[in-house]
């Protein structure tokens, strides 16, 4: 395990997507990457719960996306295919895609990251005949998921269950409702 002390930090937010450039080289290899530092919780107002993004009281306004291009369908043709969902956020005066339960390539993600699109990140839904026998696969695919995306600043929500018929059948521990979000709760901030 590594720490990385960062003297005056600067945090990522919508309106200043600031990410970190990071090298870590040994005498054979080099890996780069990039990181972005933000907290996000919720906080009491005047006018009862709202998200506090690096502490600051933050409407988050965006639209619902689906990530469907007509010339690929569920796969983008192109790189900028990919980013075009993410770059349409602020042409319209908005800061956030709630991603629909679809799991994107890495390289979205990026492009939200870079660009400073909130991401609230929709898990991929079991539709029809879900039973007790699909409810500990979905509960690994969900815990996959986190784990293959939860280094992106952009993502600040994930959301377990959307539709009636997936969250039905999660009614007994350690896989009720409650048990399907775990993976979720275990996210620092």
């Amino acid at each position: 395990e590594v720490s990385i002390f960062v003297a005056r930090a600067t945090a990522w937010s919508p309106s200043e997507p600031y990410l970190y450039d990071l090298k870590v080289s040994t005498p054979t290899d080099a890996v780069t990457s990039y990181f972005g530092l933000r907290t996000f919780a919720l906080g009491d107002g005047p006018k009862g719960r709202r998200p506090l993004l690096n502490g600051n009281f933050t409407f988050l306004a965006g639209f619902l996306d689906q990530s469907w291009w007509p010339d690929g369908q569920y796969t983008a043709p192109t790189d900028e295919a990919l980013a075009f969902d993410v770059e349409a956020v602020a042409t319209f005066g908005l800061n956030m895609i709630r991603l629909h339960q679809k799991v994107n390539p890495e390289r979205w993600y990026w492009h939200a990251d870079r660009l400073g699109v909130v991401v609230f990140q929709d898990m991929v839904q079991k539709y029809g005949r879900a039973s007790k026998a699909t409810v500990p696969l979905f509960v690994s695919d969900a815990a996959a998921m986190v784990h293959g995306r939860r280094n992106h600043p952009s993502i600040l929500q994930w959301t377990a269950f959307n539709e009636g018929d997936c969250w039905e059948v999660f009614d007994t521990p350690p896989h009720d409702v409650a048990g399907g979000g775990a993976p979720f709760q275990r996210l620092p901030p």
